[in-house]
């Protein structure tokens, strides 16, 4: 309940402050990839505590999920194994360390990534699971340095 709590926390944040790219989600073969990247002083000094997670004006949070499609319409988490390596304009790249994070009908994919200010960033995703070829994903996100 935790991190269902922690997630709706980030995606209120996210539409609170008006955010272009909040959640997310992609659809691949009878399931969706669902994520949010926003800077780490969105979340509460408790929630970042709680959770483990860097809160700062140069750090940004991936939260990453995949979900099955049920033929009710609805969509349940299972699991996958996920992967992320993150580009700049410049050719840098970095795998980003995912923490798996389960809870009663949830799981995420938690990762943090220093940002400089108005820097365009390349995530590059891959999902792997059971019985499935390797489902690959990338998007783009400009990120912005935050106060604390």
């Amino acid at each position: 309940m935790r991190i269902h709590r922690a997630a709706m926390l980030l995606l209120g944040l996210a539409m609170t402050l008006g955010l272009a790219h909040a959640e997310q989600k992609v659809e691949f073969r009878g399931h969706e990839l669902h994520y949010i990247v926003l800077n780490s002083t969105n979340l509460s000094p408790e929630i970042a505590s709680q959770y483990g997670l860097q809160r700062s004006g140069r750090m940004a949070l991936i939260n990453l999920s995949v979900l099955e499609q049920q033929p009710d319409g609805v969509a349940t988490p299972v699991e996958a194994d996920v992967s992320v390596r993150v580009r700049n304009l410049i050719g840098q790249a970095q795998d980003v360390d995912l923490e798996v994070v389960r809870e009663q009908n949830a799981i995420y994919h938690l990762g943090q990534v220093r940002i400089d200010d108005r820097e365009m960033l390349w995530f590059d995703v891959t999902v792997d699971l059971p019985d499935e070829p390797v489902f690959e994903y990338s998007f783009s996100q400009e990120m912005w340095e935050e106060g604390e």
